[in-house]
C-alpha cells in the first residue's frame, strides 16, 4: 500500500515531459499565421530590390499590385511598400 503512494523517478520524469512538451506545443498550436500577415520585416526576410535567379514579387503568389495612385505594391508577408522588382525568402510562384 505504500507503494502505491509513492511517484516512481521514471513516473515523474514522464509527467515532467508531458507538462513541459505542452507548455511548448500549445502557442504553436494555437498560432494563427493569419493573424501576422504582412508583418514580417525585409530584414527577417532578407529582402532585395531585384530579382534573384528570375524570380520577382510580380510573379509571387504573396504580391499584391500597386493600385493607380501608389508606386509600390504590398505583400500578405512583408510589411511596407514592396518593388514589382524585388526579391525575398518567402517568394512562391503563382
Amino acid at each position: 500500500m505504500n507503494q502505491d503512494k509513492k511517484t516512481s523517478r521514471r513516473n515523474m520524469l514522464r509527467r515532467s515531459s508531458a507538462v513541459l512538451g505542452a507548455v511548448i506545443l500549445t502557442p504553436l498550436v494555437t498560432h494563427s499565421p493569419q493573424a501576422n500577415a504582412g508583418s514580417m520585416t525585409k530584414g527577417m526576410l532578407h529582402y532585395q530590390d531585384t530579382p534573384k535567379d528570375g524570380k520577382m514579387c510580380a510573379d509571387c503568389a504573396a504580391y499584391n499590385p500597386p493600385t493607380p495612385d501608389t508606386a509600390s505594391g504590398t505583400c500578405k508577408v512583408v510589411a511596407g511598400p514592396v518593388n514589382p522588382q524585388g526579391w525575398c525568402m518567402a517568394y512562391s510562384h503563382r
